[in-house]
């Protein structure tokens, strides 16, 4: 379940997921996610299918992670 002001870096530590392991299973670098976590800013920059790739992972939609 999300809550309100849930980031990046809670959804992934509730899903029990590394950066490096959330970046597998995305297509993307550990780099990478850790820039989307520090800045959601950065987040906002990357392209849907890599957001859409994040919130399946991750269990969530892309709403939650805007969103929360």
């Amino acid at each position: 379940m999300v809550r309100e002001k849930d980031t990046l870096k809670v959804l992934r530590v509730r899903a029990n997921l590394t950066q490096k392991q959330l970046a597998a299973k995305v297509g993307n670098t550990p780099r990478s996610i850790g820039l989307y976590e520090a800045d959601v800013n950065n987040l906002r920059k990357a392209d849907y299918l890599t957001i859409d790739k994040i919130a399946k992972a991750l269990g969530v939609t892309v709403n939650d992670i805007f969103l929360g």
